[in-house]
């Protein structure tokens, strides 16, 4: 697609990619463990832009990138069908209480609870927040969003609320799912003083990221019967050690930070990078930038 343009692959260590930085004005793919200011420094006055590629780049966002003028763009919205497919999947799983038929339980099922008409609170409705309010206004929910961007008559969301006003979001909802970014304002969000303002009855989803939550507060709401039931794609610490009480609890679905995939993502990540080394190469300005200040 760019003949000009000048593509080595390295193998995913950090010998491999540090004998091939001399020159570099562009870093794809680095894993997050190997980027650090000290390979920042070997590509100082050359590196012009970063990709990560999915859409957590929290790691990638250490002060000597922030201040740079390297540009830096991440994979939002490109798992976004996924996630929010797999929010909903455990959002019915636990509703449709087949939590209880996984677990060898099918006889003692209490009857379901339908979705129809109930308060949904998304929390974060960005790229990934809008596909999950579609798909709950879709099995005719009433779906509230927070977001710092108030974003009104969107079909999808009946009511707004700024962050500033979560709790009173949550103790109106029948079902909170969490999409937010990963920032300081972010990092454990939701603690006891969340979870009790949240009605007994209420199920808890998280889809982003395992430090949004914390986790010791979560476990003493379940054990308090402050939740009806709880899905997580992710947790924190990642992973959980294997006698962690999460485990032990009849009401917690845990899935192995796997609502990115799919048999489509990857061809969407792949289109996503060539679009943006062609505009790269062409000096136009690249798709999904990340506003360094804010992290998202």
């Amino acid at each position: 697609a760019v003949p000009s343009a000048d593509i080595v692959v390295t193998e995913d260590t950090a010998e491999s990619i540090n004998a091939h930085l001399e020159g570099v004005h562009a870093l794809i793919g680095c894993p997050r463990p190997l980027f650090s200011a000290e390979l920042l420094q070997k590509v100082k006055g050359t590196l012009r832009w970063i990709h990560a590629g999915g859409a957590g780049c929290d790691e990638f966002l250490i002060p000597e990138l922030i201040e740079s003028e390297v540009v830096l763009t991440n994979g939002r919205v490109i798992q976004g069908p996924e996630v929010a497919d797999h929010a909903l999947s455990l959002l019915l799983a636990l509703t449709r209480n087949l939590h209880y038929v996984l677990r060898g339980q099918a006889k003692d099922m209490p009857r379901p609870v339908e979705l129809r008409r109930k308060i949904a609170v998304v929390v974060g409705v960005g790229g990934v927040g809008m596909l999950v309010t579609e798909r709950l206004h879709a099995f005719g929910m009433r779906v509230f969003g927070v977001d710092a961007q108030y974003m009104p008559m969107i079909r999808a969301v009946d009511t707004w609320y700024l962050p500033e006003s979560l709790q009173e979001a949550l103790s109106l909802a029948d079902a909170v799912i969490l999409c937010v970014p990963v920032t300081d304002q972010t990092r454990k969000m939701f603690g006891e003083k969340e979870f009790s303002a949240m009605k007994p009855s209420a199920y808890f989803i998280n889809v982003c990221r395992g430090v949004v939550v914390d986790t010791g507060a979560l476990v003493d709401a379940l054990n308090q019967g402050k939740l009806q039931a709880v899905g997580l794609d992710v947790t924190d610490p990642e992973p959980l050690s294997a006698n962690h009480p999460l485990y032990g609890m009849m009401n917690v679905i845990i899935s192995p930070h796997r609502a990115g995939l799919s048999d489509n993502n990857r061809e969407r990540g792949f289109e996503l990078i060539r679009q943006n080394v062609e505009r790269f190469v062409k000096g136009l300005p690249l798709i999904n930038v990340v506003n360094k200040k804010l992290g998202y």
